[in-house]
């Protein structure tokens, strides 16, 4: 697979307003958190791309947004891996009992954005 992009989905929440940002959580893996394939791809090549779509049964709903940037690892203790962890707990409850703060941050720093479609959310 060298030189092939990797497609993986992932949990993410926005930090200090221009960040995206990504946990390494707890959940069972085969390797360690620092030998996972999208953190050594990330070390080989920071160019990453995230697409976010807006799924709904009537399709004249559906939108999706495309994010193209640069990623890089943050380790515990930075600043900027505080406040990613915390963007994280707030935005999903199943945080509160993972230990973030003891693990490595992916970091996307988008460098151009595009969306399609309907990213509003429809009437109840």
């Amino acid at each position: 697979m060298q030189g092939r992009p990797a497609v993986i989905p992932i949990c993410f929440a926005l930090a200090d307003d221009d960040r995206i940002v990504s946990a390494i959580d707890e959940k069972p893996k085969t390797a360690g958190p620092r030998e996972l394939r999208r953190i050594r791809d990330i070390r080989a090549n920071p160019s990453v791309a995230l697409v976010v779509d807006h799924y709904y049964e009537d399709w004249e709903q559906l939108g999706w947004v495309q994010v193209r940037g640069s990623a890089a690892i943050l380790d515990p203790g930075e600043a900027e891996h505080r406040a990613g962890a915390e963007a994280l707990t707030i935005k999903y409850d199943q945080y509160a009992t993972h230990d973030l703060g003891s693990r490595p941050m992916i970091e996307i720093t988008p460098g151009s954005v595009r969306s399609w479609g309907s990213l509003s959310q429809p009437d109840p």
